[in-house]
């Protein structure tokens, strides 16, 4: 982002960002276009690829989002404020209403798991979860799935599917709710991309990696199921794609929330918010799948979560450096 004047910000890398978050999640469903790309997306990797996804995001929120919306309250609030003995007042109200939009956000991710649950029963806010490791599991070079589905690999690279109607109808509708789930919890992701992304290019730069991550695994959730089921690389692309697309509406919905000329308050609102969202869904959604998928080696999750977290304050450390 390039600041054109104060509280004003460029478009194209803002949008541009969520857009890189957004095609990771096409970028994970194509997976189903190599035998040794599915291979790859063993559960260990998937819990790699959750666990550091969830220390970035969970980073942000605490650490940068948090601190940019006291940053904005407490402008917001000094100009106000007229007499030197309401500065320890005008504190307390910054962290106050700070803690208040925080407590907001993670409302809205527990908002957005009802909807999920509401629309798609049984199902998680996380895409990712559907494909629980005791059904999929590649390891070896072998596939492994429970009846009545069942995988078989060739001398060659090829997979073939033996199932019937009912499984293959049964399977497409797990990658349609899945399609579904994915796109409606990507929307906070595309608010929270875009608002980060007005703060500072590194910001969300950062942040767009974090849910890059954690969109790739998600695509694999949406395009593996109705790959198998269909036959169709289009068509499991195709809703990936659909997915994908919530990313964006998320960042229009922040930008008309924003505007162009935002004054402090507001921008302090949508920082404390999107901070919010982004620990809710770290901490309720990206690591307990991440979990789910290290399949009883929670030191895996930890580590990926804590080299998430560290990636992102040596980057702060060195941009700050840097001046930037």
């Amino acid at each position: 982002m390039t600041l054109v004047e104060e509280n004003r910000y460029d478009l194209l890398p803002t949008f541009g960002l969520n857009a890189l978050a957004a095609v990771a999640t096409v970028l994970g469903g194509c997976v189903i276009f190599s035998n040794k790309l599915l291979q790859l997306a063993s559960p260990m990797s998937m819990a790699l690829l959750l666990s550091v996804s969830g220390g970035i995001t969970l980073f942000q929120a605490l650490v940068v989002l948090f601190a940019k919306a006291l940053k904005e309250f407490d402008i917001a609030f000094d100009s106000d404020s007229s007499a030197s003995n309401e500065s320890d007042a005008d504190q307390g109200t910054t962290w106050l209403v700070t803690t208040a939009c925080f407590g907001g956000g993670i409302g809205i991710s527990y908002v957005v798991d009802l909807v999920v649950q509401k629309l798609t029963p049984g199902q998680n806010m996380n895409g990712t979860a559907r494909l629980q490791p005791d059904r999929l599991s590649f390891e070896e070079g072998r596939i492994d799935v429970k009846p009545p589905v069942e995988f078989t690999q060739s001398q060659g690279s090829d997979v073939f599917v033996k199932m019937d109607e009912a499984a293959k109808e049964k399977l497409q509708r797990m990658g349609v709710l899945s399609a579904l789930a994915v796109g409606i919890h990507n929307i906070p992701e595309g608010m929270a991309t875009f608002v980060a992304s007005t703060a500072h290019p590194w910001v969300g730069l950062s942040l767009a990696i974090g849910v890059a991550l954690h969109n790739i695994a998600e695509g694999v959730a949406v395009a593996t199921p109705i790959y198998f089921a269909t036959s169709s690389p289009c068509r499991a692309l195709l809703w990936c794609f659909v997915s994908a697309l919530a990313q964006h509406l998320g960042g229009l919905i922040a930008f008309v929330s924003m505007g162009q000329h935002a004054d402090n308050g507001t921008r302090g609102i949508l920082y404390g918010l999107c901070a919010g969202m982004l620990a809710g869904i770290s901490l309720k959604e990206i690591v307990p799948t991440a979990y789910m998928y290290a399949n009883g080696r929670p030191h895996l999750v930890s580590a990926g979560s804590l080299a998430g977290m560290f990636l992102m304050s040596a980057g702060l450390i060195v941009f700050k450096y840097l001046g930037v």
